[in-house]
């Protein structure tokens, strides 16, 4: 009996689904269509009902088209999906009646197509007897897509037909070709790189059904979470409800009451964001039958009341009898249990009025099963008289078929006709119990056994396709091995010629590239003057003999042009003091720009009478194009002479002379910060100084000759006091020395 109790369960759960949704309906794929059918479609499961008005009115609306054609499929696509609303509704024979006509025309196939794809999936397979499963395979498997389709892409419509079939065969226990169909839907969206996430969605939850019903649950769930985790991230309404209700099912037949409440409950919230009344309420009842189970029974009370009142709002005929065949249960088994009369007799009045309506929507299953706790009740108020007449009205509905509820009438038929004292009918109604439930059990180890032969028939298939694949493998691996052996002589030799050519190519081209480095290099890039970055304009190769005079010539305004004038200006004012530099002191002169705001001038000390007559002829050039060009006049100038010694021409090397100039500038720069005007500064050694005294570095050793007399001033302010770091802060100096050196 337990046995017996827990399938008849499963049938009542199954109904419920069905009211509202069939087990495996797909999304329909929004097609190019007018906008009152637009609408029309984005309500088709949020709010039936409209979508159902919103579509009578398209349909009843004349179209001014040319496009004959074209307006037959809009309508037919109308047709349809006021159908497919009608039976979110529950309302299956409205649907039927809708549909029924399109099949019999001899229209388009993608149309038949599309209207067998909403029978088989929206319409419980009860609620079409004329149309079997066996029915629907056929045709399905007769139509061939045409390549347009008004409606939806071709090949998403053949693997929607595909996906239907599967549907169909689960639903007949054929395991094999529902495996088949499912290994050809996959292949289909593989090979044809389909990535609609709204059908890899549905192919994953219909591999969770697959496995579900062979009894393979770890894949079954990983299927099931892959097809939700996709459909809420995606807002696939449909399949959203759908597979938590298959998930809900899984668990609730495992007995895992709180897990089916999680999903269950995220089933509710799921719909009650929508406007879609009839899977509100079945997902109350839903929820309602697992508090149930899980033996709160106050609270499911609570949701089953809260879903009659929604009822009771929208007048849903068979959602009404069905809860008040879960009141009446619930009631049922909470008087049963605490033994309280009151309540026994509420499940009787909600029992009694669930039969009233079953009986008047022509429900037989679920008039029997009203019946059969009508009879159970009666039986525990120890009544077995109105129990008897009640049980044989259930065998007389039942006839030949619903076998789990007739083995139930004939087991408590026994019981009651041995508590009134007819024996031998109890004994031949035992008979009849006892011979229904062999006949179940049988048809149970039959269904078994088809689960086990599809398990078996996977683990081989898996196992011969990891030998297949190692087999494979090994050929591979060994034609590879030969390949790379035959092709790995040519391809070093050509490598090797390769990197011959390249290294060859790439020497050429580094020297054309140092080349031109070089010179570009070798001037300044805005006052195009020579500069000290290469050997090209190397300074010290222009001694000849002959005395020079070094003058290293501060120009404060090259760092200030940007601010002054803007980065276009600036460069042609720098380009402009080059070219005039060049131009002016032409064949007396040599020019190098050392940094941003330093020029080096060197020059014979023939051509000039001494020092100042150098600074001077600076001072005036420097004049004349700052006043043209409106820029700050004040120059600082530090000049040597080369050779630095007159005793020891080589002593001091022309680059180790720019020490020299430095510090020299620096006292000049010290007058012009001062003095705020152009200034210049001649340091130059004593007769006869000893070279030995600058080995090192010139810098501080300069300074130092400076504060011993070594060295000699001669500047344009005799009277100026210079302050020189290296004699004021000797140890800061010697740290900055230290840390470079680190």
């Amino acid at each position: 009996m337990r046995y017996v109790s827990q399938y008849f369960r499963a049938v009542c759960a199954l109904f419920l689904v069905q009211v509202s949704q069939s087990s495996g309906a797909l999304e329909l794929t929004d097609p190019t269509l007018p906008n009152t059918l637009k609408n029309a479609f984005s309500l088709r499961d949020t709010a039936p009902r409209s979508c159902i008005n919103t579509a009578i009115i398209y349909i009843n609306t004349p179209q001014n088209t040319t496009a004959r054609t074209k307006r037959q499929n809009n309508k037919n696509f109308a047709i349809q999906l006021q159908a497919y609303c009608y039976a979110q509704l529950g309302e299956y024979s409205k649907a039927l009646d809708l549909l029924q006509p399109i099949l019999k025309k001899p229209g388009s196939k993608n149309d038949q197509i599309e209207t067998l794809n909403i029978i088989a999936l929206e319409i419980p397979q009860e609620e079409r007897p004329q149309l079997s499963n066996t029915d629907l395979i056929k045709r399905l498997n007769e139509q061939i897509v045409t390549p347009q389709s008004p409606l939806i892409s071709s090949m998403n419509l053949t693997i929607t037909r595909l996906l239907t079939v599967v549907k169909l065969y689960l639903e007949e226990n054929n395991y094999q070709d529902a495996h088949r169909v499912l290994e050809q839907t996959k292949d289909l969206l593989k090979s044809n790189n389909n990535h609609n996430n709204n059908l890899h969605a549905w192919l994953a939850y219909y591999q969770g059904l697959y496995f579900d019903q062979i009894k393979q649950e770890q894949l079954a769930s990983l299927h099931f979470l892959s097809a939700d985790r996709l459909a809420d991230q995606h807002g696939f309404i449909k399949l959203s409800g759908q597979v938590k209700n298959s998930i809900i099912l899984m668990y609730q037949n495992k007995y895992r009451f709180t897990r089916a409440l999680d999903f269950s409950g995220r089933r509710v919230e799921l719909y009650m964001r929508t406007k879609n009344t009839p899977k509100q309420i079945d997902s109350i009842i839903q929820f309602a039958v697992l508090k149930r189970q899980n033996n709160e029974h106050n609270q499911a009370l609570i949701y089953l009341f809260n879903a009659l009142e929604l009822i009771e709002e929208n007048s849903y005929g068979a959602l009404l009898a069905v809860v008040y065949l879960e009141i009446g249960r619930t009631y049922a088994e909470k008087g049963s249990n605490e033994k309280h009369r009151e309540e026994l007799a509420l499940a009787r009045k909600y029992l009694q009025n669930a039969h009233f309506h079953f009986k008047r929507l022509n429900k037989v299953q679920f008039q029997i099963e009203s019946l059969l706790l009508l009879a159970k009740l009666n039986l525990f108020n120890e009544s077995p008289a109105p129990a008897i007449l009640q049980l044989e009205k259930v065998l007389q509905l039942a006839a030949q078929n619903n076998p789990l509820l007739r083995i139930q009438a004939h087991e408590m038929l026994a019981l009651s006709y041995e508590i009134t004292g007819h024996p031998q009918l109890a004994i031949l109604h035992f008979k009849h119990f006892h011979s229904l439930q062999n006949k179940i059990k049988e048809n149970a180890f039959k269904l078994q056994q088809l689960q086990i032969n599809e398990q078996l028939q996977r683990i081989d298939q898996v196992q011969q396709q990891n030998r297949l694949e190692i087999q494979n493998t090994a050929l591979l691996t060994q034609s590879n091995f030969y390949k790379t052996l035959s092709y790995t002589a040519i391809i070093l030799f050509i490598l090797s010629a390769l990197m011959l050519l390249s290294r060859t190519k790439c020497y050429y081209k580094l020297r054309a590239l140092e080349k031109k480095t070089q010179q570009r290099l070798a001037f300044h890039a805005r006052t195009k003057l020579p500069t000290q970055e290469n050997n090209i304009n190397d300074f010290t190769t222009l001694y000849n003999g002959m005395p020079l005079f070094y003058a290293l010539v501060n120009v404060p305004f090259l760092t200030q042009l940007n601010e002054l004038y803007g980065v276009r200006l600036a460069d042609k004012i720098e380009a402009k003091l080059g070219e005039t530099l060049k131009r002016h002191f032409a064949g007396r002169v040599n020019i190098f720009h050392l940094r941003d705001n330093q020029i080096l001038f060197i020059s014979k000390q023939t051509n000039y009478p001494n020092a100042a007559g150098l600074a001077d002829k600076i001072e005036q050039f420097f004049n004349h194009f700052t006043t043209q060009y409106h820029l700050p006049k004040t120059i600082s100038t530090g000049i040597v002479a080369y050779p630095f010694l007159n005793n020891a021409s080589r002593a001091i090397s022309a680059s180790q002379t720019l020490n020299l100039n430095s510090l020299a500038l620096f006292a000049a720069s010290q007058i012009s910060s001062s003095k705020q005007q152009n200034s210049w500064v001649e340091l130059y050694a004593i007769d006869n100084l000893q070279p030995a005294f600058f080995d090192g570095d010139l810098w501080r050793l300069g300074q130092i000759a400076i504060a011993k007399g070594l060295v000699k001033i001669h500047s344009c302010n005799r009277d100026y006091l210079f302050i020189w770091p290296e004699l004021k802060n000797p140890k800061t100096v010697e740290e900055i020395n230290q840390r470079l050196q680190d």
